[in-house]
């Protein structure tokens, strides 16, 4: 489900917020769940420099767009976390973890959409320097992003992303024994994980960016015309228009999906109870949540 990209980063703070959740533990869930509005406001301002204005009514927007979130969408996360669990009990096909990634894909997409009247509003509103501070931070990310995944031998590409898999798992299973260590480095092995690709395709979406946020300084009045631009943009983000990389992503896909069933198939019993647990403990936290 990577990479993700700055601007997607910026905007659409309650989605990455439960991304990010999910790899911290529970206690973290609930202390940092409630600061969301803050650390969005952060990403905004470090990725776009916003004016004295705009930081004011975007504080306002986010707090509303949080308090959405809670009440509608954090009921849905705990649904979704419930209907896992009972999955992760046992063995699981790679149809069925396509099926909960969808699922995820589909509720992150409700976030956005709930917040596309407030990413029309700063779409309008940022200036051309802001759009350049976005482009510089576009381009500090992507110095970092190749030193992580461009700057490695075949290897050490494998060793990296290895070692971030690995580190995940755990996070849910406790630590792993070498079955599944096994299942994981053979997936590794017969990825198609290209970062040249990839890069040129992060590349490609911030480029995109750039040139929606340009055509709507030409005309910010226009709110439809700009919610038809920033759609195209969500759009071409999901679904690149370039045919091969298209192909590329769904084989990624695939291969996740059948990647992570061989891992949790190699589990032992307890380890599956112990996920399971892991993702009870986020339940709860999403339904404590939900009720304050």
């Amino acid at each position: 489900m990577r990479p993700s990209l700055a601007f997607r980063k910026a905007l659409c703070i309650a989605t990455l917020a439960v991304l990010g959740l999910l790899l911290q533990g529970c206690s973290a869930v609930r202390l940092t769940y409630n600061q969301v509005p803050h650390l969005a406001y952060w990403q905004l301002h470090r990725y776009l420099d916003l004016s004295e204005p705009q930081s004011d009514r975007a504080l306002g927007e986010l707090g509303q767009l949080h308090q959405w979130h809670r009440e509608t969408m954090l009921p849905r996360h705990a649904e979704l976390l419930q209907q896992v669990q009972q999955q992760l009990a046992a063995p699981v096909s790679p149809a069925q973890a396509c099926r909960t990634y969808e699922d995820v894909r589909v509720q992150l997409e409700a976030v956005w959409a709930q917040a596309e009247h407030q990413l029309v509003w700063l779409a309008s509103q940022l200036t051309d320097a802001q759009i350049r501070n976005l482009e510089k931070r576009q381009a500090e990310s992507n110095d970092g992003w190749k030193k992580q995944w461009l700057d490695l031998t075949p290897e050490q590409l494998r060793e990296q992303r290895y070692k971030q898999l690995l580190s995940r798992a755990e996070t849910f299973y406790g630590t792993l024994p070498e079955p599944p260590r096994a299942a994981l480095r053979a997936f590794i092995a017969q990825s198609s994980f290209d970062p040249q690709r990839s890069y040129a395709e992060r590349l490609r979406r911030q480029k995109d960016l750039v040139q929606v946020l340009r055509l709507i300084a030409m005309d910010r009045a226009d709110t439809e015309r700009n919610r038809a631009l920033l759609r195209g943009y969500r759009a071409r983000f999901n679904a690149s228009p370039d045919a091969a990389y298209q192909r590329y992503a769904q084989t990624l896909l695939e291969q996740n999906c059948e990647g992570f069933a061989r891992m949790h198939n190699a589990m032992a019993p307890a380890q599956r109870m112990k996920a399971v647990q892991s993702l009870k403990g986020y339940e709860q936290d999403f339904l404590l949540l939900a009720a304050q």
